[in-house]
């Protein structure tokens, strides 16, 4: 038997610390004994729920982002529902084409390596991350380069690391989910 949290909240950066809290409390009784899992988990939900805020409609439309804990007994999945614009491969909103299933394509290059999308099925891709000392090839001319990169792409990173699989997947209507899950 699964346990079921539910927190329904205004999509504004100010419930950010909320998010936070919730998350820590719920993971408390996860992982009693480990604080450091507990504050990963909490960095996940920090850099989800900004993303969403920054980059999703669904405060434009007065949607309330919806978050959802599931606690079985050997893992736990983290669901959040938006309206986001989407994520395009290959320049193209979900469904995607058949063609492109199973293709595994570079989504965010981050400093310590690059995360990629595969795309799981025509409404979700997946992502994982590959690891590189991107700080060890940058010449000192390029240095200016970690400054782009560490603004762009270090959710999904943190994410990625963090979480044993994460999708994002289209459900209707202009909502998706992120689907994220942790063994225990």
């Amino acid at each position: 038997m699964k346990d079921v949290l539910r927190l329904h909240i205004p999509s504004n950066i100010k419930y950010t610390r909320l998010v936070e809290d919730f998350t820590h409390s719920a993971m408390e009784h996860i992982y009693p004994d480990d604080e450091q899992i507990r504050h990963k988990l909490c960095a996940v939900m920090n850099e989800v729920f900004v993303n969403i805020v920054k980059h999703s409609n669904t405060s434009n439309i007065d949607e309330l982002v919806r978050v959802q804990f599931e606690i079985g007994s050997d893992a736990f999945m983290i669901s959040i529902f938006d309206y986001g614009p989407g994520i395009k491969i290959n320049n193209s909103l979900p469904p995607y084409d058949k063609k492109y299933i199973s293709e595994k394509y570079e989504f965010r290059k981050v400093v310590d390596g690059v995360v990629d999308a595969i795309v799981v099925n025509p409404y979700s891709i997946s992502f994982t991350f590959e690891a590189h000392s991107e700080l060890d090839k940058l010449e000192s001319n390029r240095l200016n380069e970690i400054e782009f990169l560490q603004g762009h792409g270090l959710g999904v990173s943190i994410m990625t690391k963090i979480m044993d699989s994460v999708t994002y997947s289209f459900v209707g209507e202009g909502k998706y989910d992120w689907l994220m899950t942790k063994k225990l």
